[in-house]
């Protein structure tokens, strides 16, 4: 990634306390943990200048890559379309950092009228390549859509990416009809890190510094609340695909462990370290 990136020192993004716990490094890059309301989030961090410009490089280019990218996303992209039906089966739907217009497509085939939202002009291109999608540019709460105007608003791997998560959420509220539906899908690394930690393995699986937080599902449903929605509703979701048999591999089992696991408990025991899925409904 050739892009220079210019780092600011912040506050907590979701309560504005100074005072943080250092939590983890990979290489130059810092995860810490607010002292006041324990988020998790990368301090300093790329100014929003930088980001964008890191954002346009981020996804892949080649044909092949954008491929693979497609089914490593896939069985995700099927699990959320399949979720979202067991609440609305038809409607307006919003994706937003919506990449390359696969979870758009989806749902374009299942009936549903779909607007995405992306902030990468290379992700743009090939999205509008595909009939019938309608991409706007990125980021969200400058594109100043109408209000009560989406019965679905969804983000497949964004709000860890956002350095306003609030914001994104409230602007999500916002523009959902009354009853509607906010899908999130997310990484929980935290405890994977934990654990690696103590097993003196070093790894980069925070992503840094394109990931700028990390949720648990406690954390997210107190910002979806905070936000204005009602009732939140949490699953496994689901699990990605990456091409490398060794990731492969470590998703497969433990995505299926997860959901097995979830299943079991009764749907309330969500696996750590594992990636979620939150739906949240606006009253």
């Amino acid at each position: 990634m050739g892009t220079e990136l210019e780092m600011e020192a912040i506050d907590c993004p979701l309560c504005d306390a100074s005072g943080r716990l250092l939590l983890h490094r990979e290489g130059p890059f810092r995860m810490v943990q607010c002292a006041s309301c324990r988020f998790i989030y990368l301090n300093p961090r790329p100014t929003k200048e930088s980001l964008f410009r890191f954002y346009q490089e981020y996804l892949p280019e080649e044909e092949s890559s954008v491929e693979a990218w497609q089914r490593m996303m896939g069985p995700v992209f099927k699990r959320g379309a399949h979720l979202i039906r067991q609440y609305k089966k038809k409607g307006r739907l919003l994706d937003v950092g919506c990449g390359f217009g696969f979870f758009l497509s989806e749902m374009k085939e299942r009936g549903w009228e779909v607007v995405g939202v992306e902030i990468s002009q290379k992700a743009i291109d090939h999205a509008r390549n595909i009939p019938g999608l309608t991409i706007h540019p990125g980021p969200l709460e400058k594109v100043v859509l109408p209000a009560h105007d989406f019965d679905v608003v969804s983000g497949f791997y964004i709000i860890e990416h956002l350095p306003d998560p609030m914001a994104f959420l409230k602007e999500c509220h916002r523009i959902l009809k009354p009853g509607g539906i906010l899908l999130l899908r997310y990484p929980h690394t935290t405890p994977i890190k934990n654990l690696l930690r103590f097993l003196r393995i070093v790894n980069r699986f925070y992503d840094l510094p394109a990931h700028l937080s990390d949720f648990s599902p406690q954390i997210i449903q107190q910002c979806l609340e905070r936000a204005g929605f009602k009732d939140c509703r949490h699953a496994i979701g689901g699990y990605t695909l990456p091409p490398e048999p060794g990731k492969k591999i470590a998703s497969v089992v433990f995505g299926n462990l997860s959901e097995a696991l979830f299943r079991l408990s009764g749907k309330s025991f969500l696996f750590p370290g594992a990636s979620k899925t939150v739906f949240a409904f606006k009253g």
